[in-house]
């Protein structure tokens, strides 16, 4: 076999592995991510392979991302999924955080391929919370520390996700950050509650029925819209807007696994043209942080890295097939959807997993599932090119690539993967901004505990049109908050808010 192309970045195997598959009852990340490993290289049909890898790239675990416990985690995880697979790579990677990761690192790696100083790579990654959650539930001990005397990369950089001044205010986990931009884009729709609740339903309920298309779905089953806007089957009010089943399940046993060459060494190692898929482009932008935009209801970093993935593989949005959206909200896809403006296309076309909240959310790893789903689609149907959309932070970080069964038409070149976007805080808005006197409620996300509406935690502008996080004590339940008027009072650690 012979190509014109022969260092044109392809993707040769993938894998998966869960809890259930592995047949382990206590499975730890190591277990999962070279369970996904040893079943990529095996979907390569190559048995050379293993030999030709000379670079590993774990994504990087919750354990690792400031989310601790008990049972420790490998002082090397690269090195120890590598050890655990049975291959020996010269280089290892660990991640950034950010669920951004994979397609981010699928864009790098491509271009050191291309470049040849790689050969042959693995992007992996798993999560054990479930096992985690349950062990801790049983009192089970496990001990999850893993020595290595062997050097990696560290990719971990400084982006914060939220900073002081926001969990001061309220903003203490993901579904309080991303309940102030889906209530920011309601407004911006000019959207009662309730129709805005059916609409996210919807979306949610057409993921929910890919799910159970997945061999490795964790929380596989088919909602209707009414079941999510209910109570039941413990679909619990969060906050508002969100309830259980509307957000990421991160109690996962998954691993996944990508595994990545030249179109040219995939020949040589045997491996048949239509197994190959091919990186067409890629792009990836940063957005400020929440408290340095001026508008919570749009994603910056999704518009602008979905238009230039699209520009630079010469495509329309109306060209693309497959698309797996990153999912770990309601408002994550919906924003993409609106960056795509594809407005007939089905909702259950926007995931190829079933989504976070359904398949699950392997914490900075998911994507990894994604690319895995778009690449045995492509195999079968390869006859539009598909994208993965990925996210981190509070959407402020994305990365798109989009992938085809056939090569780039005169040749791949590294000038199809964007440089890194990064934008600035916008004009006009301050990091930490204390303030006193009259505001205007914008957005809001108000925490509910068995049914009871906590502090509410409020986006605001004040007098001069200058946003700030506030904290509103009193919240009355079931109440629409935005457009009202508000006394501001700050004791310069937090906004007070007290409603007119």
């Amino acid at each position: 076999m012979s190509f014109s192309d022969r260092q044109a970045p392809v993707l040769i195997g993938v894998g998966e592995a869960s809890g259930q598959s592995l047949g382990l009852e206590w499975p730890s990340p190591v277990d999962l991510a070279s369970g996904a490993v040893k079943a990529a290289l095996n979907d390569s049909g190559a048995p050379g392979l293993a030999d030709s890898i000379d670079c590993l790239l774990a994504t990087r675990l919750f354990y690792d991302s400031g989310v601790g416990h008990q049972y420790g985690s490998p002082a090397n995880f690269p090195d120890a999924i590598a050890s655990a697979s049975g291959v020996e790579p010269a280089q290892l990677i660990y991640g950034d955080v950010g669920g951004q990761s994979p397609q981010k690192y699928v864009n790098e790696l491509a271009v050191q391929l291309h470049e040849g100083k790689i050969k042959a790579a693995v992007i992996c990654g798993a999560e054990s919370v479930g096992t985690v959650k349950r062990a801790k539930k049983a009192g089970h001990e496990m001990d999850w520390n893993l020595p290595s005397d062997r050097d990696f990369l560290d990719k971990r950089s400084d982006f914060a996700v939220l900073t002081m001044y926001e969990i001061r205010h309220g903003i203490i986990s993901m579904p309080m950050a991303y309940a102030l931009l889906e209530n920011a884009r309601r407004k911006r729709l000019d959207m009662d509650r309730e129709s805005y609740a059916k609409d996210m339903a919807r979306l949610w309920s057409a993921f929910s029925s890919v799910a159970s298309t997945r061999e490795h779905a964790q929380f596989a089953k088919d909602w209707s819209v009414d079941e999510l806007l209910s109570d039941e089957g413990g679909n619990y009010r969060l906050n508002d807007p969100y309830r259980r089943w509307m957000v990421a399940q991160d109690a996962v046993a998954l691993g996944g696994a990508v595994i990545m060459t030249t179109a040219g060494h995939a020949a040589d190692l045997g491996i048949a043209e239509d197994r190959m898929i091919y990186l067409h482009s890629g792009a990836d932008s940063s957005a400020p942080l929440i408290s340095e935009q001026m508008d919570l209801s749009r994603s910056p970093a999704i518009e602008w890295a979905v238009t230039k993935a699209l520009d630079l593989a010469e495509l329309q949005a109306g060209d693309i097939g497959p698309i797996d959206i990153y999912s770990c909200f309601p408002v994550a896809v919906s924003l993409a959807i609106e960056a795509l403006n594809q407005l007939d296309r089905p909702l259950s076309s926007y995931t190829l997993t079933g989504g976070l909240s359904f398949f699950g959310g392997p914490g900075n790893s998911y994507s990894t599932h994604a690319i895995v789903a778009l690449v045995q689609h492509l195999r079968k149907d390869g006859s539009k090119p598909g994208m993965i959309s990925a996210n981190g932070g509070v959407i402020n970080k994305e990365s798109v690539g989009i992938y085809a069964a056939q090569p780039v038409a005169g040749g791949w070149s590294p000038d199809r993967i964007a440089a890194p976007n990064y934008m600035p805080a916008d004009k006009g808005t301050k990091p930490a901004h204390f303030t006193s006197g009259n505001g205007i409620i914008k957005s809001y996300g108000t925490p509910y505990v068995k049914g009871v509406p906590g502090s509410a935690t409020l986006w605001m502008v004040d007098e001069n049109g200058t946003p700030c996080f506030g904290m509103l004590e009193d919240t009355p339940a079931d109440t629409d908050l935005i457009g009202r008027a508000v006394e501001i009072t700050s004791d310069g650690k937090r906004n007070h808010a007290v409603l007119k």
